[in-house]
């Protein structure tokens, strides 16, 4: 290479990109850092790169800006990786090409990185390879949370929940044989007393707490059983219907829900029992997240997920056709730290009287019919939060899929 530093020093300064530095703090110095040792004159993160940008870093070896505008080739370089290149060289005025790669963080939207250094000799294989496999740590550096979010490992959580389903399971039976005790004998009691004594109140009250307990029970009932697999076809449309018509009731009166969902959407592969499942969770959450005159807008398309697509979404979502379900809220929108312990802690909730398993009930349930799910905050200066799922089409529900391969030995210009 034309500068001090190379190919080795560069691969000696990977580790550090793994270092446990989740506030985000020492992104800065990570990029200045791993610039110099490779010997360029800069890199810079473009993330995401579908629909509306909201981070663009410009690094050199001793800064790092934010940006507002990507460079200016990113839209061509996007249709080249999305057409089967694994990298492209940009040619730029006096320096050797800027070499782009994609960043796919798992359980989010896809981003691009690049670096460019001074004239010299075009880009080798082994430097592309590098590259790709420097863009596969920075998606899982800690550091970077401050850029794409927290980072989630989709089989990790999964048996994470999966542990947690079989403790609810046994806890929610015995808990269900004495809160049916409790609930049997203040009903026997009540009409033993004084209608409208302080007696009768105080066990009408117990009554109503032992209900409040069946409704937890409940819950955890549908997490030990949300893993269980019912792929026979199930309908989009029929789903948000039933779901919009169960919370309408519970809705505050100026929110609405308004649903853009085609009846004539392909089946998907979930039975209407789980679908309808994870819709109520996703429904149930943005209403009420929505302020008392706000919309939830809830979308649903037919797409076509590339290996990069699918990768965007926590779960076991693969390549192919599905139907896509948008939930989108008129909230405040989610802090990085909360969204950090959604999925990661499942009784995480900032709800009173929630115990945040809605959104552990929907991540196994699509992990279990081969979808997939994404979270995705609203940009400056709106708010709100959309909230993304996938579900593999009826006549196309992939078979197991294989460990996906990080690296290719094929390399494309």
């Amino acid at each position: 290479m034309s500068t001090v530093g190379g190919l080795s020093s560069g691969l000696a300064f990977l580790p550090a990109l793994m270092a446990e530095n989740a506030d985000g703090t020492g992104t800065d110095s990570l990029l200045t850092a791993w610039i110099r040792a490779n010997g360029w004159r800069a890199a810079g993160i473009v993330w995401p790169v579908d629909g509306p940008v909201r981070s663009v870093l410009l690094a050199k070896p001793d800064s790092v800006e934010r940006v507002p505008q990507p460079p200016v080739e990113i839209g061509e370089v996007i249709k080249s990786l999305r057409s089967g290149a694994t990298t492209v060289v940009w040619q730029v005025p006096a320096s050797s090409g800027r070499l782009h790669t994609f960043l796919t963080p798992p359980g989010r939207q896809s981003g691009v990185v690049w670096c460019e250094r001074a004239p010299g000799e075009p880009w080798s294989d082994a430097e592309r390879n590098y590259l790709r496999l420097s863009a596969r740590m920075i998606e899982r550096c800690p550091a970077f949370g401050s850029v794409f979010g927290p980072v989630i490992e989709s089989e990790r959580l999964h048996q994470r929940l999966g542990d947690a389903a079989i403790i609810a399971g046994r806890m929610a039976h015995d808990f269900d044989n004495i809160l049916t005790g409790i609930i049997g004998f203040a009903d026997l009691t009540l009409p033993l007393l004084p209608m409208g004594s302080q007696q009768s109140r105080f066990i009408g009250e117990i009554g109503k707490v032992g209900q409040r307990g069946i409704q937890f029970t409940q819950q955890l009932h549908q997490l030990s059983r949300s893993g269980q697999i019912k792929p026979l076809p199930g309908l989009v449309s029929q789903a948000v219907q039933k779901e919009t018509e169960r919370i309408r009731p519970l809705m505050p009166p100026g929110v609405q829900v308004l649903a853009n969902v085609s009846t004539s959407l392909a089946s998907v592969a979930m039975d209407a029992g789980p679908l309808q499942t994870v819709l109520g969770h996703l429904l149930q959450n943005a209403v009420e997240a929505t302020p008392a005159t706000g919309p939830v807008v809830v979308t649903a398309r037919a797409v076509e997920l590339n290996p990069s697509d699918a990768k965007a979404f926590l779960g076991q979502a693969g390549p192919g056709a599905h139907i896509e379900v948008a939930v989108q809220d008129a909230g405040p929108g989610i802090k990085n730290e909360v969204r950090a312990k959604l999925f990661a802690e499942p009784f995480f909730t900032t709800k009173v009287r929630h115990r945040g398993l809605g959104l552990a009930v929907v991540y196994r349930v699509l992990y279990a019919h081969r979808g997939g799910i994404r979270i995705e905050p609203g940009l400056p200066p709106d708010t709100g939060t959309t909230v993304r799922i996938v579900i593999p089409l009826a006549a196309a529900r992939p078979p197991v899929a294989s460990p996906a391969t990080v690296f290719s030995p094929s390399v494309g210009g």
